[in-house]
């Protein structure tokens, strides 16, 4: 239950903030987009690297 709550949350506040950023054409979204893509794919490698090293302890 807490977990579907949390990912709801996150998800929500993700979709708020894209829709705020493109009613409020202050910010440049071009760039906001492509600095979010490249913060989710640092994240995806350090979670693939967290996840070699884990299996490479284990063998």
């Amino acid at each position: 239950m807490r977990v579907g709550f949390a990912k709801g949350m996150v998800f929500g506040g993700i979709v708020g903030a894209v829709m705020s950023m493109v009613i409020n054409h202050d910010i440049d979204v071009n760039r906001t987009i492509k600095r979010i893509m490249r913060a989710k794919r640092n994240m995806f490698k350090k979670s693939r690297r967290l996840a070699a090293s884990i299996a490479g302890m284990m063998r």
